[in-house]
């Protein structure tokens, strides 16, 4: 009796996302009347090949015609950057160029591997393309590029890994009277006022990012008072709406899941949200305990910069209080 798969494109991570490849793939068939020359097949009909989820799966593809002008642009890429401008740059390593040996480095592999991803001679992964975008800081055009050059689907909120705060936002966020940070579409700390770094002082962190800090155990998770009740729901139904769509997003979603707690929530909930903006949440401040103080988390989208977000924690009232009545 033979074995058919099941019918559907993809397995699912411990996370519920999805992580199957589905591979289509000419069908083999029988030859019928003269035999064919090497490399010659007949026409048919296209049959699915399953490749197993927690297989490596290494295909030799043939890449398109632009093959020759990506793989130039990515030596130019590269070019415009130098060691000292990576990401975590050690200054002991100097200004020297970006090789193809270092792009291997950053990258954990081998010279040998890298230059044939650069070359096109093996087919990138979306977690590379997303690693050399972060490493040689691509523009969202340069990044879709090579997404399309890849033939893999690119993330809906493409935007540059490390962009340059507008002097405006910067200085917006900086006037206004309560903590206040600019978020990136991964969630990711790009900017804090001074008020957010005395009150939550985990945002002004290197490589801070709202869902990972506020969900998994540290200082971020410690000043959310009521954790499960007031934080985790709405972060959790935020998190699960965006990961449907962006790549980026399910890996926040495996990472914040390995704690075991996290876990547990996301699998017992289902709540979708596009934002867990306009809510009342108590916090543990400097100089409110052992009560915490509620504070009302707004978002807003700066209209000349969608990617990013700028949050502020703004002084409210607990709901429990009552509602004083007027005098009027």
């Amino acid at each position: 009796m033979t074995m058919q798969p099941p019918n559907r494109d993809t397995c699912r991570s411990p996370t519920g996302m999805s992580v199957g490849l589905l591979q289509k793939t000419p069908p083999t068939r029988r030859a019928e009347g003269p035999s064919l020359a090497p490399g010659q097949s007949r026409p048919g009909r296209e049959c699915r090949k399953w490749v197993p989820c927690a297989q490596a799966v290494h295909l030799e593809v043939r890449m398109r015609d632009t093959d020759a002008d990506m793989s130039t642009l990515l030596k130019r890429w590269r070019a415009r950057r130098s060691v000292a401008d990576l990401p975590a740059a050690d200054p002991a390593h100097g200004e020297g160029p970006v090789t193809q040996a270092v792009m291997a480095v950053q990258l954990g592999i081998s010279e040998h591997h890298y230059r044939r991803l650069e070359t096109g001679r093996r087919p990138m992964s979306s977690d590379v393309i997303a690693e050399i975008s972060r490493l040689l800081t691509l523009h969202p055009d340069e990044q879709l590029a090579l997404y399309r050059w890849a033939g893999r689907p690119a993330p809906p909120l493409l935007s540059p890994i490390a962009p340059d705060v507008p002097n405006d936002l910067r200085d917006h966020i900086d006037r206004l009277p309560f903590p206040a940070l600019l978020e990136g579409p991964d969630f990711g700390i790009i900017a804090v006022n001074r008020r957010a770094a005395r009150a939550c002082p985990w945002t002004a962190r290197p490589g801070a990012n709202v869902m990972v800090d506020l969900l998994l155990p540290g200082p971020g998770r410690d000043q959310c008072a009521q954790w499960e009740e007031h934080w985790a729901p709405p972060l959790l139904a935020q998190l699960r709406q965006g990961a449907l769509v962006n790549a980026a997003l399910r890996a926040v979603v495996d990472r914040v899941c390995e704690d075991p707690q996290v876990r547990e929530l996301w699998h017992r909930t289902a709540d979708l949200r596009r934002h867990a903006y306009g809510t009342t949440r108590p916090m543990h401040l400097d100089g409110w305990r052992p009560r915490p103080a509620w504070v009302r988390i707004m978002g807003w989208q700066p209209l000349h910069e969608p990617s990013l977000r700028v949050i502020t924690g703004e002084p409210a009232t607990s709901p429990h209080d009552p509602v004083p009545r007027s005098t009027k």
